[in-house]
């Protein structure tokens, strides 16, 4: 398996990887030296490649140049998408200092298979330099299909000088673990695997032992745009004060840094100290209000949690419009950041409830990471970069 710079990037691959030791199989976790505790905190075994590069000096200052929407659009100048996938942002930066260490250490451990995420060019490269097949295991929608990317222009020159020739961004497979509403046709052969929520490692407080006595809404806010340089679009006090006025429970699932910032706040807002893993606190939860985040949007709704999204930047807005295509929830649009707009947001979510819990069955209806091991070890088996598990090339 092959991650990058940023943990929410791995936690998707987890379930995968237990599965395929499960089942018996050797499975290493190549990452940035920076992601070694994400990696052996889930139980996997991590072999850190190339040096240490953060995600967070990589894009900082660069996801803000491709954050309005419109980016994803037909025919937008894809000048404005450069900052993320060109060397002036970080995706290509990223494979460019784990490339030479992956497929060094591939040559020594010499894998059957290799499975990356969306975005990661090193791992795509790395398997076509060892000749070996590729799957791609996307995180949620898979925003790349929206980028229009010039494979050649963009993979070619690395491909070339690492002798690696037939490199595809999709992989020889893509495991897919988005239901069809939230989904984008999806470019190459794909194989359906359920989402299985992972978080990190977490322990279960009291308070989560019990029911709540009224709904309880969850109000997680991500760390990126921080890190990233960049503004939030709207205050977590200014959204915790508006959902306050609702006859529910509110959980501010924050970081340590949104926590420090909020003020006095009325007695239905919780604030755990603890770090909350997602997936223990959303299925109790009638409501999630997030930015966006794929790890947010696919963990709610696997637990079948209506969604409000205020998106900020480009893949932001991109999960949240898939989102809204499925009925499974809403987008707080611009000029709509005050606090009677987001309860009636809210609101409407809480009288609607079944579009979410439809995709959490159709989601659990799909091939469990275990039941997909017998089909990655077909592809495996054959070590035909061109094999399409259960058809003819």
């Amino acid at each position: 398996m092959v991650t990058w710079g940023w943990r929410t990037h791995f936690l998707p691959l987890a379930p995968l990887g237990w599965a395929l030791r499960a089942a018996g199989h050797d499975v290493r976790v190549a990452c940035q030296p920076g992601q070694v505790a994400a990696v052996t905190e889930a139980g996997l075994p991590a072999v850190p490649v190339g040096p240490p590069l953060g995600f967070a000096d990589v894009f900082r200052g660069q996801v803000g140049k491709v954050a309005s929407r419109e980016a994803f659009d037909t025919g937008t100048d894809l000048d404005g998408l450069a900052p993320q996938v060109t060397e002036d942002g970080g995706t290509l930066r990223f494979a460019d200092v784990m490339v030479d260490d992956l497929i060094t250490y591939g040559r020594h451990y010499r894998p059957d298979l290799v499975l990356y995420e969306p975005f990661n060019i090193a791992g795509a490269i790395a398997a076509a330099a060892l000749g070996v097949p590729d799957v791609r295991l996307l995180w949620g929608p898979d925003s790349t299909t929206e980028l229009h990317l010039d494979e050649d222009k963009l993979i070619g020159p690395r491909a070339r000088r690492a002798g690696a020739s037939g490199v595809r961004i999709t992989g020889t497979l893509t495991l897919d673990p988005c239901p069809a509403a939230l989904q984008v046709p999806v470019t190459g052969p794909t194989h359906p695997i359920r989402f299985v929520p992972y978080n990190g490692a977490a322990i279960l407080p009291d308070w989560l032992r019990h029911p709540p006595d009224r709904p309880r809404i969850c109000l997680t806010w991500g760390t990126m745009m921080a890190e990233l340089g960049l503004t939030d679009r709207i205050s977590v006090t200014t959204i915790a004060d508006a959902l306050s006025e609702l006859d529910a429970e509110i959980v501010l699932a924050l970081a340590p840094r949104h926590r420090d910032t909020l003020g006095p706040l009325p007695a239905n807002v919780r604030v755990p100290t603890e770090h909350l893993a997602l997936h223990l606190l959303l299925p109790g939860c009638a409501a999630v209000v997030h930015q966006g985040g794929a790890g947010t949007l696919m963990t709610a709704m696997a637990c079948g949690v209506p969604q409000m999204v205020v998106p900020a930047v480009t893949d932001q807005h991109f999960n949240g419009e898939r989102l809204t295509r499925a009925g499974a929830g809403t987008v707080l649009a611009d000029g709509d950041e005050h606090p009677a707009a987001i309860r009636a947001a809210l609101q409407r979510l809480l009288t609607d409830p079944g579009p979410a819990a439809a995709l959490a069955v159709e989601n659990a209806a799909r091939p469990t990471p275990a039941a997909v091991v017998p089909v990655l070890e077909d592809l495996a088996a054959t070590g035909r970069r061109d094999f399409i598990p259960g058809g003819t090339p």
